[in-house]
């Protein structure tokens, strides 16, 4: 086939392109698919005894803004790297990193004062996986979001999108889970958030690859 009547064929099938909404609009909708599987996992598993207590206290709520900072920031910059151009500097990227640096380190120099190491990690498997599991339908909507922009960075983009969503499933967690050492807290609820950024990252050209147009007409 010629390039002319190639370029005639191609312009033949094509159906308007309707553009993508705003990072900013985009990132709020998701916090919405985020928050309602918050609430989910927050009726499924019911919240901790003495929340009325803990709420007031600056340690509790501390972490818990840690962890949101860390879920709104890291989708906001996913789906800003998600369109070639719209990433103007990597601030928002390191802003990410540095509020998660953050709470992590928190949990560290909290378990540095109680003086008592790791004694506390019991059941920190338990939350590992209530949070990814609270955080996988909202990754999975935020994967659908990314793929249909074009991100040039995967790895990074992945990585904050994954992130992104465990942070949102931490968050829920700490209104749940019933310990309060920090230990447990830094293995069952911090940990999964750097995992699954890791694995994003590695993963990131089959998360977010696309089928060709030649596969998708098979």
């Amino acid at each position: 086939m010629r390039t002319e009547d190639l370029i005639a064929d191609l312009a033949s099938r094509a159906t308007p392109v309707r553009p993508l909404p705003s990072p900013a609009i985009r990132a709020l909708g998701w916090l919405g698919i985020a928050t309602g599987f918050a609430l989910a996992g927050l009726a499924i598993f019911g919240p901790r005894p003495g929340l009325d207590v803990l709420i007031p206290q600056p340690g509790f709520v501390w972490t818990a803004l840690l962890a949101l900072a860390t879920a709104m920031f890291a989708v906001v910059a996913s789906l800003v790297l998600a369109i070639p151009g719209a990433e103007r500097s990597p601030v928002l990227r390191g802003a990410t990193v540095a509020i998660a640096g953050l709470w992590g380190m928190t949990l560290v120099l909290a378990i540095v004062r109680a003086d008592h190491g790791l004694a506390g990690i019991s059941h920190w498997y338990v939350c590992f996986i209530r949070v990814i599991a609270i955080g996988l339908v909202p990754a999975i909507a935020l994967v659908g979001m990314l793929r249909r922009a074009a991100p040039l960075r995967p790895g990074w983009t992945a990585a904050l999108a994954m992130a992104a969503a465990a942070a949102a499933g931490a968050f829920a967690i700490q209104f749940i889970c019933p310990l309060d050492d920090a230990a447990h807290a830094l293995f069952g609820h911090f940990a999964p958030v750097i995992f699954v950024a890791v694995l994003g990252a590695v993963a990131a050209h089959s998360i977010l690859a696309t089928p060709s147009p030649a596969r998708s007409r098979r």
